[in-house]
């Protein structure tokens, strides 16, 4: 990927997608703030564990924080 060109991202057509008949969420993630490189400027939230991709330049984020979320 060059320098400043976003990420293209594809979607699938809605036939393609997995079926969901049921669904248990749990009762407690972790949840991670990430911030990607400098020129990026990025930062979210993101379930830790999970993708560190940068939405916007498609490079790894990094985690600097974490804490538990607990289902009230």
């Amino acid at each position: 990927m060059e320098k400043n060109e976003k990420p293209k991202f594809k979607a699938y057509k809605v036939n393609e997608y997995q079926e969901v008949d049921s669904i248990n969420f749990p009762k407690e993630i972790h949840i991670a703030y990430a911030v990607c490189a400098k020129h990026c400027g990025n930062r979210e939230y993101i379930v830790d564990g999970q993708s560190q991709v940068c939405q916007y330049c498609g490079r790894l984020m990094f985690r600097t924080e974490v804490e538990k979320y607990v289902l009230k």
